[in-house]
This record gives structure tokens, C-alpha cells and sequence, in this order.
């Protein structure tokens, strides 16, 4: 895996010393790389640019270069196409590629859709799947100014309230964005759930034709 490379948040991209401080020799970047206009929705078919990103990636590690692979939040649509990457061309299951890629990207949750396209590639290659995937649904973000919807992140809401906002000032978008992340951290320790990760299945799981 080192020769990929994780962003947590495209617009990180936009700092000069972030990207300075990356070693990398060329960039994947969805949703704006040519052909890859694929949103982070369920129902979105990611696996028609399994093959073209598996290859461009092959084409950089072939000549010991690095890849920064990112989209917008940096967990979904490229932590996806990088688990395809590991299976297709390294032949890894879904659970070892999962593990390899949770060990240096720990924020990384592709979409249940994506799960579940993951999960028909990994019977594919290896005749079975190798985990189950419990779904996890999570919470809209909501504007504490406007009340609209905002995304499903911080980073989303944030964005929102300098967009939609603009007359806020930058210590009120903080205000604000403090009030979300304290509520985050009482539901936190409500649920002491943490977040929900893939784990391996005791039984054999096959996936309905």
C-alpha cells in the first residue's frame, strides 16, 4: 500500500504546504478525473471505472511512482475503488484488502451500495465472500441557522454555512460548527457505539443470486 496515498478532504488539496508536504507522482481524482463522474450515491455503478482506476494505478507503481487517490470526503467513492484495486489486481479478498486499507486510512466507509458491489467482486474472483458488511446509516447534518439539510459531515455543514452563510462571520461558522461537534460527542457517549466497521462473518455468508 505504500504506493497509494489518501487526502482526507479535497479541498485540503487547495493548501499549498498540504500538498507540498505529499510525495506523490500523479493524482486519481474522482469525481473529476475524465470518465469518472460517478457521485457517492448507492445506486451509483462505480464498477464501470474499476478497471480504468486498477490500471492507472498499475501504470504508477509500475514505474515506482505513488498515487494520491481522492474525492470529496475522502472515505466513499476512492476507498472503494482502491479495495477493487487490491482485489483485482492483487488478488486480495475483500477482508484482507478491508484490513489493509483500514490500517492506514482509518476514516475510510464506503457506501452500503459500494459495500455490496465490493461484496459481489470478492465472490466473483474468489468463488466466495470473506465478510459480511453491517450497513451504517449516517446522520443528515443539519443547518442550526437555516435548518436545511447540509450533507452527511462536518466538513459538508461547514461548507454550507460559508456558502449559503456568507454574512456569518468566521467566529459564528466556528460557533456553529462547535455546537455540532458537541453534539456529536454527548450522542457518542450515549450510544458508545463508536462506528460501525465490516467484521468477518462466523459462517460462510453467500451473497443471493
Amino acid at each position: 500500500m505504500s504506493f497509494i496515498v489518501f487526502q482526507d478532504h479535497i479541498w485540503h488539496l487547495l493548501i499549498r504546504k498540504n500538498v507540498q508536504s505529499i510525495d506523490y507522482w500523479t493524482v486519481f481524482n474522482l469525481p473529476f478525473a475524465p470518465g469518472t463522474n460517478i457521485s457517492d450515491d448507492e445506486d451509483s455503478n462505480i464498477s464501470s471505472i474499476f478497471e480504468e482506476a486498477s490500471d492507472f494505478i498499475d501504470g504508477v507503481e509500475g514505474k515506482g511512482g505513488k498515487v494520491l487517490v481522492h474525492c470529496f470526503e475522502g472515505k466513499s467513492r476512492s476507498a472503494t475503488l482502491v479495495l477493487a484495486y487490491l482485489m483485482l489486481r492483487k488478488k486480495y479478498t475483500l477482508l484482507k484488502a478491508w484490513n489493509a486499507l483500514k490500517r492506514v486510512h482509518r476514516r475510510a466507509q464506503p457506501n452500503d451500495g459500494f459495500a455490496k458491489t465490493l461484496l459481489e467482486l470478492d465472490r466473483r474472483i474468489h468463488g466466495k465472500v470473506s465478510m459480511e458488511w453491517q450497513s451504517r446509516k449516517p446522520t443528515m447534518k443539519v443547518c442550526p441557522i437555516c435548518g436545511k439539510n447540509a450533507g452527511l459531515s462536518s466538513s459538508s455543514l461547514k461548507l454550507h454555512l460559508q456558502k449559503s452563510h456568507k454574512k456569518l462571520s468566521s467566529g459564528s461558522v466556528d460557533s456553529a460548527m462547535t455546537m455540532e461537534i458537541q453534539k456529536a460527542l454527548t450522542a457518542l457517549r450515549i450510544s458508545r457505539g463508536g462506528s460501525v466497521s465490516p467484521t468477518q462473518r462466523q459462517s460462510l455468508l453467500i451473497l443471493d443470486e
